[in-house]
């Protein structure tokens, strides 16, 4: 048994900046299921939403986060988040992140090199080249390694969370469901243990690996999400799943992300036959809020019997695109396609997680010293669609202001702890049957619930999952720990909250499109909650 002040799952923008920002009051342990740089952040190549120019506004990144949630993101919380953008750049900066800036000077709030991407009005995007997270994530980590009062585990996974569910006899339900920390699987030596806090914090990132084709890192299973629901927590907008227009089209092997802000530099969209068709669509056209694009392209994929678009920077200068995308040009070429002459074939991809764990702004959820933070939380800040580049800000400020807590000082009894049981659990050696649910299951989330849904296609997802989630749980309850079982267990529960999300909401809204119910409407101007 391991006791900590703060157990932190998870070890992206929102973890790190927890850990470091909780250390000056406690000792600290992180969690992480891979090496500790693995995570959305890392592959993060946009930026950093932030107000940093005198032409610019508050009130306009407010008004453009609330129009791309489609009205049902929360405006005091868009206010706040937007409001501590420049305080938060600047603590990236103190801790050592080297952003772009126009002078090749040292960065600083007036020098910043500001990027513009889809739906944004100004120029606002803080980035580091087109290898944002990379970089950000490099200052947070020598910060976290340096510092006396982080602990770090790598190839450690959260199996539960220890709550009153665990605890025989122990009634306490009266007064709400309690976290006292988890239930760890040591990944390396096959083993759980238990990991005893004052308080733990999930920053597990998100859940898009849920589905067939995804921009996110391989760890992205919803672990917090899935782990919370089952501990009694309130959940919110899972049907929210955002889908990037443009990922790399690679029929052989992994895709990779084609930053928004290409289309932000003037990247066009075009058809194999080399016409241009966003204009089609929207005002905006290519830099139109991404739940457009991305059904846009989708619908003229199916249109055009293709199974991608093209993504064209022929037209734009060279030398100067390269050196904005340096990352994405390596990339390209890589496969054979010099951007400066080829258009980059691009095809959506689940990306993005706009619901999530029911939390407040400062990252408190409905279970006591249990706190939600970043990807997977859901505070209220995206609504029906995330605005670009406003996902590391809401890591940023969600993880400063749950370290800010006054509670976080207080003391906490913890009760007698069991240890994790594993009694009548045999192996069956049959794992095989995870590994193809696992990935039976991503294909039907892609075919059934992606971008364009339906309520015969909702259904069937519905059943499926239903025969799924028994088996799996059968197999778990009878079979030792194991990373895919963890896992597939997890995705499963993704699924099921997606689609139940997904039934609930009667009309089309940001990024679901139910073709059943092709309008938005008023009456359905309001969150999903499961509980």
């Amino acid at each position: 048994m391991i006791k900590t002040d703060f157990l932190v799952i998870g070890s992206g923008i929102a973890g790190l900046t927890f850990a470091i920002e909780s250390a000056k009051r406690g000792q600290v342990i992180i969690i992480t299921k891979s090496e500790l740089s693995e995570s959305n952040t890392k592959l993060a190549q946009g930026g950093i939403a932030a107000v940093l120019d005198d032409e610019d506004s508050i009130e306009s990144h407010i008004q453009d986060t609330y129009q791309a949630g489609v009205r049902l993101n929360h405006l005091p919380v868009i206010r706040e988040v937007v409001s501590c953008a420049a305080d938060r750049i600047r603590d990236l900066i103190d801790m050592g992140v080297h952003f772009t800036t126009i002078d090749g000077k040292l960065p600083n709030l007036h020098n910043l090199n500001l990027g513009k991407e889809g739906a944004h009005s100004h120029r606002r995007i803080v980035h580091a080249d087109d290898w944002t997270g990379v970089e950000v994530e490099r200052a947070l980590i020598k910060k976290v390694k340096e510092h006396p009062n982080i602990k770090i585990y790598e190839y450690f996974m959260a199996v539960d969370l220890i709550t009153q569910h665990h605890i025989k006899g122990l009634d306490a339900y009266r007064t709400g469901i309690t976290c006292w920390g988890a239930y760890v699987f040591d990944m390396k030596k096959r083993r759980v243990n238990r990991f005893l806090a004052k308080k733990t914090v999930l920053a597990t990132g998100g859940c898009s690996q849920v589905y067939l084709h995804t921009t996110n890192s391989k760890i992205a299973t919803g672990d917090g999400v899935a782990i919370a629901f089952r501990a009694s927590a309130r959940v919110a907008n899972m049907e929210f799943i955002q889908f990037h227009p443009t990922t790399f089209y690679n029929p052989e092997g992994e895709s990779f992300l084609i930053s928004e802000a290409v289309r932000g530099e003037g990247a066009y969209l075009r058809l194999q036959n080399g016409e241009r068709f966003m204009t089609r669509y929207h005002k905006l056209a290519e830099l139109a809020p991404r739940d457009i694009v991305s059904q846009s392209i989708n619908y003229e994929m199916i249109k055009n019997g293709n199974s991608y678009v093209y993504l064209d920077l022929t037209h734009l200068d060279s030398e100067k695109m390269k050196k904005r995308f340096p990352n994405i040009f390596q990339q390209c070429y890589e496969h054979d396609i010099d951007f400066c002459k080829d258009m980059i074939p691009v095809v959506p991809a689940a990306h993005y997680s706009c619901g999530g764990i029911l939390a407040g702004i400062d990252g408190k959820t409905d279970i006591k010293n249990l706190y939600a933070i970043g990807e997977t939380a859901c505070i209220g800040l995206h609504g029906a669609n995330r605005l670009a580049s406003n996902s590391l800000l809401e890591g940023l400020v969600t993880a400063y202001n749950c370290a800010k807590l006054p509670e976080n000082n207080d003391d906490v009894d913890f009760p007698a702890i069991p240890q994790w049981s594993e009694e009548n659990v045999f192996d069956e050696h049959e794992w095989i049957i995870i590994s193809h649910n696992k990935n039976a299951l991503k294909e039907m989330m892609w075919n059934y619930v992606g971008i364009v849904r339906s309520n015969r296609r909702l259904e069937f997802a519905r059943q499926w999952i239903k025969v799924f989630y028994k088996e799996v749980e059968e197999f778990y309850h009878r079979n030792p720990i194991r990373q895919d079982l963890i896992e597939t267990r997890n995705l499963i529960t993704i699924a099921y909250l997606i689609v139940r999300s997904a039934i609930s909401r009667k009309e089309s809204r940001g990024l679901h499109y139910n073709s059943d119910y092709p309008k938005t409407l008023k009456k359905f101007e309001k969150d999903t909650i499961i509980k």
